[in-house]
């Protein structure tokens, strides 16, 4: 009782917090998303419309509190002082939750035990226009831009030098993947960014490095895609066929290896603001995004000519016809304009304006 009532009586205070895409609304919420996304800010954003004695705040991460005594006395506390809303942290569906009349609960996984009642929320690191709001120094898009792709989407990470975030993304990335096998294993897809890979010649490339079977492998890879922090993405309509490599933040790469491949992280970039939104995502030959739901193609075409584009949307007709798309999105880092050939329509558009516009 003495550890929830010291736990109790903690104010819990966020002043310096940026409104975020996604708020708590219902009063049943199970938060999940990536370590160090801004779940624990978006709580205590939250907790700012409650009364200190009206809620009580759990960490199940915390290594001071007893979980034992805690789970063992819970429910009287609660009643006791009549808590109207209980947020446990990082929590581990380990116990069942007692009834309050509101719950927030906060998890890194996305294949958590389904809970009657609560409303799934999922919050990932920052998108470009999220990114646009953490900074109040600058007014120019396309300099903004240039920050965020050196800086990348955490908000932990934002606004430091590039050898001081190298550092701390190493550190992140540690504290987040304690499992040192699963440290080396996340670091070779990052390595492979953007690339079209199997596991199994990650396997292959592994095993003269480390001992690791593929059961172990195939395990610690579904893990990682489970914490949101890797996404494989299929060929469309060929599940077997090889898997296109995205991170959950497109600097993770240059944080972990001196090979930078700048369109790699730009064609990664524009993953991030469509995963984000919930989309439906495939590959195909020629062609980075395909989204079937909304008959649409997305080409990441970088510092490419208005020329060279439409050359190369002139030689994808044919896969474009076969897909039954409608619309073709190109985005770019300089040109812009919009045609229509043949049926189909095309718009070329720099990413900040892309990025803005999505929906």
């Amino acid at each position: 009782m003495e550890s929830l009532q010291f736990l109790y009586e903690i104010p819990h205070k966020n002043p310096l917090f940026i409104d975020r895409k996604i708020s708590i609304q219902s009063k049943k919420v199970v938060l999940d998303g990536p370590r160090k996304s801004g779940k624990t800010s978006l709580i205590l954003d939250h907790l700012s419309h409650y009364e200190l004695k009206e809620y009580l705040y759990l960490d199940w991460a915390d290594e001071r509190i007893d979980k034992s005594e805690i789970i063992e006395h819970l429910n009287d506390f609660i009643r006791r002082h009549s808590i109207r809303l209980l947020i446990v942290e990082n929590f581990d569906f380990s116990f069942e939750l007692p009834r309050v009349e509101e719950t927030i609960i906060s998890t890194s996984t996305s294949t958590c035990k389904p809970l009657q009642g609560f409303e799934t929320l999922t919050l990932y690191p920052l998108d470009f226009e999220e990114f646009l709001a953490f900074d109040k120094k600058h007014s120019n898009v396309e300099h903004l831009f240039n920050l965020f792709t050196d800086q990348g989407t955490f908000p932990y990470l934002i606004q430091q030098s590039e050898s001081e975030h190298a550092k701390l993304t190493q550190e992140m990335l540690h504290i987040v993947l304690r499992d040192p096998l699963e440290y080396v294993i996340y670091k070779r897809f990052c390595e492979l960014q953007g690339s079209k890979v199997s596991l199994f010649q990650i396997y292959n490339y592994l095993k003269s490095m480390t001992k690791i079977s593929k059961d172990k492998l195939y395990a610690l890879a579904t893990h990682l895609i489970d914490q949101k922090l890797l996404f494989l993405v299929e060929k469309y309509r060929q599940p077997n066929a090889n898997k296109k490599v995205y991170l959950i933040d497109f600097t993770f790469k240059d944080a972990l290896s001196f090979k930078k491949d700048f369109l790699k992280r730009f064609e990664n970039m524009v993953f991030l603001e469509l995963i984000k939104r919930d989309k439906i995502i495939y590959y195909e030959e020629g062609i980075e995004f395909y989204l079937p739901e909304e008959s649409l193609a997305i080409l990441c075409a970088g510092f490419s000519t208005t020329q060279a584009i439409e050359a190369r949307l002139q030689k994808l007709l044919p896969s474009f016809w076969a897909l039954h798309v409608k619309r073709v999105e190109v985005v770019t880092l300089s040109s812009e304009s919009a045609q229509d050939i043949e049926g189909l329509s095309f718009s070329i558009i720099p990413f900040w304006e892309w990025a803005l516009q999505l929906s």
